[in-house]
């Protein structure tokens, strides 16, 4: 029995593994946004077995209703402030545009969407701009006690703050003078997902005419969002996307000269292709966007990946299609993007990449396809990480071996999900690597399984509380979803050990990065 005891903490010892730290590193920009660390006081007025009672519960891991920004959560409703910070190759870090330092529930910013020129001299970003407000959610009772009548305590206020921006605008970085020059900043309109074209100028989205989003029968419109260019002193402006019908997103340059984005493809009957359950409904909208290519000024847009493929069905690469998003290119010409599903899941789920199809062909065509699921997917395809997933729920258990992380004192339970990915040089990929659960959409069987605890109350489903309840049951030091960049070791990826960490601190999360060499 002695035996068997000492061979069971020699297991455990040798299957603790620990984040490698990356000590020198390519110069990179990146945004940085605040992290939700507080814990929160829930009380309220419940009934149990009959009795009436007051109860207090401290909720922890409420950082799994930070949001990040994704297709769904595109010009607003995110998590800010956010700063613009450049590190260099040894560390040192200088924020270049500060939206933390002043703000205010009355006035806040987010800088986002970095992007590097060629030669590595000017950095171009987006600064949204508008209100903070915080998360509310109405409390079911059972979140302070789980034989609770079920009632609802009322809408509850939680620490977590989500920007209410009014509109965004374009700035340029100088990295040899530190200067910044911006194009003005008008209310309602949302100059975003700046991409140079050259070195002196840039394509980005915009809303700026009006262009609005194709009708759905049963849905609204929205914002549409299409594709301009620019000088980067702001003049010359162009627009690029005569054929955009609903939003581009985020635009990136591949090195055939070709402009990648992602494309929300809701026209015609293409929403209907899946019910949703109910007769004469339609797909979850904002999962149909994919990959699209154009030329910068905009003639020859064709599909690169997800139009006709991959919906609501697995492709031998190990995952479906929901939103592709996200976009870069390594040094061997493969693109890479994340496939996420919107809304509940920070815009993480599985990174893909693909080496791109000759001209005028999408991927596999449906007589050669070995399942239904493989049809126009490219024939070249990685799935990064199959220990993460896209699927609109919590992420995986960890597997062994078990993995700490500094910031935290216990083993981290959930593998989490990818995301944000960018080239850097020598064929290196930097990813965002978000450690946790990182769903508000709950299923708790499978970890808490894991952890050899028996499942707690109302700790399944979306809303109501549910989700920190989740996290507060597990009564571990661990993040609800903790987001920070990271660079490959291996492709594809076995487990999250073998990611090299570049910079993931508690306090922020770290998004949207690019390597700054020439």
């Amino acid at each position: 029995m002695r035996i068997k005891i000492k061979w069971l903490v020699l297991t455990f010892i040798f299957c603790l593994t620990d984040i490698a730290i990356a000590f020198a590193q390519d110069p990179i920009v990146y945004s940085r946004c605040e992290r939700t660390t507080a814990e929160f006081e829930l009380t309220g007025d419940v009934t149990v077995n009959g009795v009436n009672q007051t109860i207090t519960r401290t909720m922890r891991g409420l950082d799994i209703y930070d949001i990040l920004p994704d297709v769904t959560n595109f010009f607003s409703n995110f998590t800010a402030p956010c700063d613009l910070v450049l590190r260099d190759s040894d560390g040192t870090e200088n924020v270049i545009y500060d939206c933390s330092s002043n703000s205010s529930q009355t006035g806040s910013c987010a800088a986002l969407d970095s992007a590097v020129s060629f030669d590595g001299k000017t950095i171009a970003f987006s600064v949204f701009r508008g209100s903070l407000k915080k998360h509310r959610e109405n409390i079911n009772s059972r979140v302070l006690h789980p034989d609770a009548d079920n009632a609802i305590l009322g809408l509850i206020e939680l620490p977590n703050n989500h920007l209410v921006s009014i509109g965004a605008n374009l700035h340029f970085y100088d990295v040899e003078t530190g200067k910044i020059h911006a194009v003005p900043f008008e209310t309602g309109v949302y100059d975003s997902g700046p991409a140079f074209i050259s070195n002196t100028r840039i394509a980005f989205t915009s809303t700026r005419d009006g262009n609005a989003s194709t009708q759905v029968w049963g849905s609204n419109t929205k914002p549409g969002t299409r594709i301009w260019t620019m000088d980067t002193t702001g003049k010359n402006l162009d627009l690029a996307s005569h054929h955009s019908l609903s939003q581009e997103q985020h635009p990136y340059l591949l090195k055939d000269g070709r402009l990648a984005y992602s494309s929300w493809q809701i026209f015609g009957g293409l929403p209907f292709r899946h019910s949703n359950g109910s007769v004469g409904g339609f797909s979850t909208l904002d999962n149909l966007f994919h990959i699209y290519t154009q030329n910068p000024d905009g003639s020859g847009n064709f599909p690169l990946y997800g139009q006709h493929s991959g919906d609501h069905k697995v492709s031998t690469f190990g995952e479906n299609h929901n939103a592709a998003h996200f976009i870069t290119q390594t040094s061997d010409e493969r693109v890479w993007f994340t496939d996420y599903y919107r809304g509940n899941n920070k815009g993480l789920g599985a990174l893909i990449g693909v080496m791109s199809e000759p001209d005028g062909q999408e991927g596999i065509s449906p007589f050669s396809a070995p399942i239904r699921a493989d049809m126009y997917v490219p024939r070249d395809v990685i799935n990064f990480a199959t220990w993460a997933h896209n699927s609109d729920v919590v992420s995986s258990p960890m597997a062994q071996p078990q993995l700490t992380h500094p910031s935290y004192n216990d083993p981290l339970p959930f593998a989490g999900k990818v995301g944000y990915p960018a080239a850097l040089p020598n064929n290196d990929l930097m990813l965002t690597w978000g450690k946790g659960a990182c769903s508000t959409n709950v299923k708790s069987k499978a970890i808490y399984t894991a952890l050899g605890k028996e499942e707690p109350a109302f700790a399944n489903g979306v809303g109501q509380g549910v989700a920190m309840n989740f996290m507060t049951h597990l009564e571990l030091d661990t993040p609800g979803c903790d987001v920070g960049l990271y660079r490959a070791t291996i492709i594809p990826s076995n487990h999250p050990s073998d990611l090299e960490m570049i910079v993931d601190s508690p306090d922020w999360h770290e998004i949207m990065a690019r390597a700054v060499v020439p």
